[in-house]
């Protein structure tokens, strides 16, 4: 349990120390005196998230609690938060982290503020509390799911299960087989053949133009080019001081018949062949086809089929493991089937069961034509909701459409108590949202046969509930040189009855206050048991 609590520099609480001990113990306070900080505080060591206003700028805050086990053994939590720095978190003096921490708070603590009043909106509340009810064994639930995690990861991890290795090792045989039949003769094999296109589309072309040479250099009125040179080097050759210009003619005569020749030749090569144009072009469109899809050139084209070959390779490999993987997924899967059933059931025996409990713990709070149902559904009864009526003769719906805040309060406090496990020390803030009255004192009795088997701390505004109490701490305000903190006093004889005559009228000297306040504490509590005899 819970035996103390330092609070340093959080919201109006300066430096305050509380002593607690076994039992309900209630902490009041005027409105804003500061009585949730003790709840956020307690919050805060144990964990959690620090509001953004709950530590003011420039101040050192810290948070400590000791609690105390059945054998006498001390464990003591301290959260701090520098102005300058970074929250501390530290386990029996050592340092730790908060994940730590929170693990260890949350066997030794449970908050139900207004948050966790909402919580009962959804499933997992509920779920949780029906399966420690029912005493639920959901090991083998969680380590068939768990392990289907694990393979649907591995499985990811290596490409996906056979179906999905199969289906790319079909679209990748695919593409390598037509990159094959394309059978590309080099990386410059689209530019070889547009060239080429370009060449034929100029054939007519060149070919009159080449002819007329030709015709120029081999029919002439007076006798072709080179029958002319001819004629002129032999004329030449006649004189000796002629030499050289015969010597020039006679090499204009052989690049003359050199030129001719390479012309013919040239003629002879131009091809605008129809059909090899058409074969051109279909080659040149797969060419584009192939870039356009694996490029963005003939290079990367030819390397995407190495990939892909490679690719191909892989997934063989993969896929034999991907068959047992597969094998593995069902057995887990059989295996989950089974585990779920087994919880289902389990649940469902369970799930009235804890709806009778729990409507037995309302007749006490004040809800005696209460309904309340337990539904479970999905494969293992994971959904699980509790449906509620207030007035009877009204089928019990959602909780979100029906349930006041104050009901929801109430609903929270009905299941802990019937639930016997759970942490030592249970501390509730907004318990007694939207009650009074007679509520008001079912509401305190409740909370105190809470209290025989665990420690509670309630924080209230009603006289009722604080009179149940075993201890009662009061959270005080004051002020001093132009500021206001907040501190605890642990109040006992005259200074309790002044604070229940506060709580019930407003105002502590009221004799008629101050004799009702009397009157709430000298009466015996009586057990859960009992109250239901009343």
């Amino acid at each position: 349990m819970l035996v103390a609590l330092h609070v340093r520099g959080l919201g109006v609480i300066e430096d305050t120390a509380i002593e607690l001990g076994p039992g309900l113990t209630a902490i009041t306070g005027e409105t804003g005196a500061g009585k949730t900080l003790i709840v956020d505080a307690l919050d805060f060591v144990l964990g959690g998230k620090p509001r953004r206003d709950l530590v003011h700028e420039g101040v050192d805050a810290m948070v400590e609690a000791c609690f105390l086990d059945g054998d006498g053994n001390e464990t003591i939590l301290r959260r701090e938060m520098p102005a300058d720095g970074r929250a501390r978190t530290f386990i029996d003096g050592r340092s730790a982290t908060a994940l730590a921490l929170s693990d260890l708070g949350s066997s030794l603590c449970d908050i139900h503020g207004q948050h966790e009043h909402q919580s009962l909106l959804g499933s997992g509340a509920v779920r949780d509390a029906l399966d420690i009810f029912g005493s639920i064994d959901t090991g083998e639930l969680q380590e068939a799911r768990h392990e289907i995690r694990s393979l649907l990861e591995r499985q990811d991890r290596h490409g996906g299960d056979v179906g999905a290795l199969d289906r790319e090792l079909a679209l990748l045989e695919h593409e390598v087989t037509e990159l094959e039949a394309a059978a590309i003769l080099g990386p410059g094999e689209l530019d070889e053949v547009l060239e080429e296109l370009s060449a034929l589309d100029s054939a007519a072309e060149i070919q009159a133009a080449m002819l007329d040479v030709v015709m120029l250099a081999e029919a002439t009125e007076i006798g072709s080019a080179s029958q002319l040179l001819r004629s002129a080097r032999n004329q030449l050759e006649r004189f000796k001081h002629l030499s050289d210009a015969a010597r020039s003619v006679a090499a204009a005569e052989v690049a003359f018949e050199e030129m001719s020749s390479s012309l013919r030749l040239a003629l002879e090569a131009i091809d605008a062949d129809p059909h090899r144009r058409a074969d051109l072009e279909m080659r040149a469109s797969t060419l584009h086809a192939l870039i356009r899809r694996f490029g963005p050139t003939l290079i990367d084209v030819m390397e995407r089929l190495d990939e892909k070959r490679r690719r191909i390779t892989e997934l063989l490999e993969l896929r034999s493991g991907a068959e047992r993987l597969d094998q593995d997924l069902d057995r887990a899967r059989a295996r989950l089937e089974k585990a779920e059933a087994v919880v289902l059931k389990a649940r469902l025996i369970a799930s009235p069961q804890l709806a009778d409990r729990i409507l037995t713990h309302l007749q006490d709070l004040a809800l005696r034509g209460a309904q309340v149902r337990i539904e479970c559904s999905g494969p293992a009864g994971d959904d699980t909701s509790l449906l509620f009526s207030a007035n009877p003769g009204h089928e019990p719906r959602p909780l979100g459409r029906v349930a006041s805040g104050g009901e929801l309060a109430r609903l929270m406090l009905a299941i802990n108590l019937a639930i016997t496990s759970g942490p030592p020390t249970m501390v509730f803030d907004e318990v007694d949202a939207g009650v009074g009255g007679a509520t008001a004192l079912a509401l305190g009795r409740a909370l105190h046969a809470l209290a025989s088997s665990r420690q509670v701390l309630v924080v209230t505004h009603l006289a009722q509930v604080a009179a149940q109490a075993a201890r009662h701490v009061s959270i005080v305000k004051q002020s001093s040189n132009q500021r206001t903190i907040a501190k605890a006093e642990l109040l006992e004889g005259e200074a309790r009855v002044l604070e229940i005559a506060r709580m019930l009228a407003g105002d502590s000297a009221s004799q008629t206050a101050l004799q009702h306040a009397r009157e709430l504490l000298a009466q015996e509590p009586i057990t859960t048991d009992q109250l239901r005899l009343v």
